[in-house]
């Protein structure tokens, strides 16, 4: 049985991961800062440290493992200095990026499905340092991936998800909608929802990454969506099929958008603005013997999932007061 390590394998996708792999009576080793959802999977060995202390990494660089899958780096440099430490001691890493190493603010390269051979951000000294993350965090990630792929040692799988979303999803980018389908309340709509997106299914996402622990022939970019093209107005439209409601649709655009100083995927979350952002999904198809489910059925998937909790507010984009305000100022334009 294959020795895997997993950096953050408490929290997002990580937890679908470790979750599915116990099913599969596979143990992988967590290692993390015991910060988020401490206490779960008491049945797993945990190694407790944070991988930016160098003392720390070498509790890892202290033996050899088959299969290293890494959720939880930001930092090109500490990045180089944990697979510098795994030298010879690990046989494949998977490195979980994202979409946003491609040039996201570039409508002309986004006018076709954008796919791996895309050229990504480049990552000047400043950023790779530089503590705030969000600022520069495809500069940062694009930087980690080019210090894989240099490493010719390094048996290398780099996953680029879009939007995550579905269970555990702490971030409620992708829930936001859903939440507004579901509380029937008039929704603020941008630009009548009609740019097309690509997003990537947590349980999906999970699925591709345990495929990949043992996939012996294999590229080493991935962009990593699992499902077809969707629009907002499409995603609203097939969440109130679903949920059996009718809430009305408030249009407003970019004038007004910027007029109130709405700021797309903060306050209006997974919208961009006026570009479409698909992305060729078609090597990792191709290569990785998993079925993704459609948008349709990952939406099932996500309104058993938030029925669960209740339908809580969602910590993102406008709050519900925010919003309706908003409506009664459109009406009036």
């Amino acid at each position: 049985m294959k020795k895997i390590l997993i950096l953050g394998g408490t929290g997002f996708v990580g937890r679908i991961l470790t979750e599915n792999l116990i099913k599969e009576n596979i143990h992988p080793v967590l290692f993390n800062r015991g910060k988020r959802s401490p206490g779960i999977f008491p049945e797993l060995r945990h190694i407790t440290g944070d991988r930016m202390v160098k003392e720390d990494i070498k509790q890892i660089a202290a033996e050899s493992w088959d299969v290293v899958i890494d959720f939880s780096c930001m930092f090109p440099v500490n990045l180089d200095e944990i697979t510098e430490s795994l030298k010879g001691k690990a046989g494949r890493y998977i490195f979980v990026s994202t979409c946003s190493v491609y040039p996201m603010d570039d409508p002309e390269m986004w006018k076709v499905p954008v796919d791996e051979s895309t050229e990504t951000l480049p990552c000047t000294e400043e950023q790779k340092v530089d503590p705030d993350i969000l600022p520069t965090y495809g500069q940062k990630k694009a930087e980690c991936e080019r210090i894989l792929l240099a490493k010719d040692w390094l048996d290398t799988i780099i996953f680029r998800p879009g939007l995550i979303y579905g269970r555990y999803d702490y971030t409620d980018r992708f829930y936001y909608w859903l939440h507004r389908a579901h509380s029937v309340n008039p929704i603020l709509l941008p630009e009548e929802g009609r740019e097309k997106f690509t997003a990537t299914y947590s349980e999906d996402f999970a699925a591709l990454i345990r495929s990949a622990i043992d996939i012996k022939s294999h590229n080493k970019v991935y962009n990593a969506v699992t499902h077809s093209p969707v629009s907002l107005k499409e995603y609203l439209d097939e969440s109130c099929r679903q949920l059996g409601t009718s809430p009305e649709f408030v249009n407003v655009n970019m004038d007004f958008i910027e007029k109130n100083e709405l700021q797309p995927w903060g306050d209006l979350p997974a919208w961009v603005g006026a570009m479409e952002l698909v992305l060729d999904y078609s090597k990792a198809l191709r290569d990785f013997p998993v079925k993704f489910h459609t948008f349709n059925e990952s939406l099932k998937g996500c309104i058993d999932y938030y029925s669960s909790l209740s339908w809580k507010v969602p910590v993102a984009g406008l709050t519900p007061e925010r919003e309706q305000e908003l409506i009664k100022i459109a009406r009036t334009v």
